[in-house]
């Protein structure tokens, strides 16, 4: 199409009016009626576009470009780069696009660049980093030597678009790099095939070091189709929720026909994308198989341990029997001497206790071990621990302690083995004898708390370390600050008193607010609801003090 005088330089906003009113007569142009009709109407396409659109012509390279273009031009060549030679306005960068300016007008082809850096001069006459996508395009004119008159060209800055891919590639960085720091193995699959994206070198060893990255979880570990981790992933997938697994065995198969067996944990988490769907799966965990193996053998051996002691209990009790007897036919005997029946009633003595200790620790090796079969029946909770106040009356007697009982409902029920409960509350009211000073006070309570029966057995004496308190009833565990005095016991006596309550579905919890601060014991065991059948007895009175005599 032929354009007639300035017809052609009709619209184009604000740079349009700028072309129309340019003195083009003072340039080797000359006015726009004697343009080339190339020229007109590569001109006419530039200043009807809403793209950014610049045009070189002539051997000057003299400049056109519309009013989109001068948003990316910089407000010092917004307007006076219009009708310029090329060369003398972009010198800075000439050595750049130069080259490939002079290719197109060679009539050697177009070019195309994608996200490349063409630095401008912008504010305050600083160069900035620009980055732009762009074509020059050859415009054809005949009369040329060349065959080309100009060169047209479509541009989009890119430089939020790098700078914003540049942004993930530095996270992803980062994010890997952790990873691969991770003491844990890790994974990201994608799709619903669940290819591995990414795999750090915790799962690669895990793996034996397959290659696994651009593979499927079928095709890189078939082995483990059958083994539900795939249908988990599947789930995860499919529901948008986490699924995890703690020490769950994993087969996997090694060179040649070698099998390993593993034990894990894992969390399989899915990824959403910016519109909330499942994109693919995030793996992570650990190989927990070694403190498997460990938690195994110390099982063992502790099995083994309980065996021993308990065989150890029994040949230890045979001989004591005929010692006790010889030493009291000692003492009975009137042929017997003085230092004799003196020397005989410190072996009776000795004997006796050999024997409560050698009992306390068959007796904990069989409840601990769970060698002990319960023989449970409706019992009076009241009663029962009556019954445990007299057996430690010898003990309130010798340190002139007192006891004082307090009960806030009487006639409640718990379902037990009537010796193990009197064991286990004569454990805890002799230790907080043992352990409190010469004339101290111990208080015990009864009360319900829902269906709860609680006994709070409270001393005033030496109390419990914070170290302690963590591992107060396990076996053969005791106070540093007693372990050296003779009649503290075995340590033994709370370990079996905390499994006796929890065979019984109850707990035990120790508290002291430290060394010297005294001790408190709370059992709690859950309440009986008692059958019409069974008559409630007159209540044995709790609330009294049980004096020292």
């Amino acid at each position: 199409m032929s354009y007639s005088n300035d017809e052609f330089l009709t619209a184009g906003g604000e740079m349009g009016e700028l072309i129309r009113t340019y003195a083009w007569h003072k340039t080797t142009l000359g006015e726009p009626a004697s343009w080339p009709q190339s020229l007109k109407t590569s001109v006419r396409l530039l200043l009807s576009s809403g793209h950014p659109m610049f045009i070189w012509w002539g051997p000057d390279l003299i400049q056109f470009y519309n009013d989109a273009y001068t948003r990316s031009i910089g407000l010092a060549k917004r307007f006076s780069a219009l009708g310029q030679n090329g060369r003398e306005c972009w010198s800075e960068m000439w050595e750049l696009i130069g080259p490939q300016i002079e290719l197109v007008m060679s009539g050697k082809g177009a070019t195309w660049h994608a996200n490349q850096l063409v630095p401008i001069t912008r504010k305050n006459g600083r160069r900035v980093a620009v980055y732009w996508t762009y074509s020059y395009s050859p415009i054809d004119e005949p009369s040329s030597a060349t065959g080309v008159g100009g060169v047209l060209v479509i541009c989009t800055e890119t430089t939020a678009q790098v700078m914003e891919e540049r942004r993930k590639k530095a996270a992803e960085l980062r994010w890997r790099e952790l990873f691969n720091q991770s003491p844990g193995f890790m994974c990201i699959l994608s799709g619903p095939e669940h290819r591995f994206e990414f795999a750090n070198p915790r799962y690669l060893e895990l793996l034996g070091g397959r290659e696994l990255i651009g593979k499927t979880i079928r095709e890189a570990l078939p082995e483990v189709s059958n083994q539900a981790y795939v249908e988990l992933l599947d789930e995860a997938f499919r529901n948008g929720k986490a699924v995890s697994g703690v020490a769950t065995p994993l087969t996997l198969a090694r060179l040649g026909s070698n099998v390993q067996y593993l034990y894990i944990d894992f969390v399989y988490q899915p990824i959403f994308d910016s519109k909330g769907e499942v994109t693919g799966i995030f793996v992570n965990g650990y190989d927990v198989t070694e403190s498997i193996h460990v938690t195994e053998i110390l099982t063992q051996e502790s099995h083994r341990k309980d065996e021993f002691l308990a065989m150890l209990s029994h040949e230890l009790r045979n001989p004591l029997a005929p010692i006790a007897n010889a030493a009291e036919l000692l003492i009975q005997s009137p042929a017997s001497l003085p230092y004799v029946r003196d020397a005989a009633d410190i072996v009776k003595r000795q004997v006796r206790q050999l024997r409560y200790l050698v009992d306390e620790l068959l007796d904990t090796s069989s409840i601990v071990s769970g060698k002990i079969e319960l023989k449970k029946e409706p019992l009076r909770l009241d009663s029962l621990i009556k019954c445990a106040i007299e057996s430690v009356q010898h003990l309130l007697v010798e340190q002139q302690q007192e006891i004082v009982c307090a009960a806030d409902e009487y006639g409640l029920y718990i379902e037990g083995d009537s010796a193990r409960l009197i064991q286990c509350f004569t454990n805890v009211l002799a230790n907080a004898s043992k352990f409190s000073h010469v004339g101290g006070l111990i208080h015990l309570e009864l009360r319900r708390v829902d269906q709860i029966a609680v006994i709070d057995i409270a001393d005033d004496g030496a109390g419990i370390s914070s170290e302690m308190q963590p591992i107060f009833f396990e076996r053969i565990v005791k106070d540093g600050r007693i372990a050296e005095e003779p009649s503290s016991g075995s340590g033994m006596g709370l370990a079996v008193a905390r499994r006796v309550v929890e065979l019984h579905g109850g707990q035990i919890t120790a508290i002291s607010a430290g060394v010297g601060q005294g001790s408190r014991f709370e059992i709690c065991l859950p309440v009986m609801v008692l059958p019409a059948q069974i008559s409630v007895s007159i209540p044995v009175s709790l609330n009294s003090s049980l004096m020292r005599k």
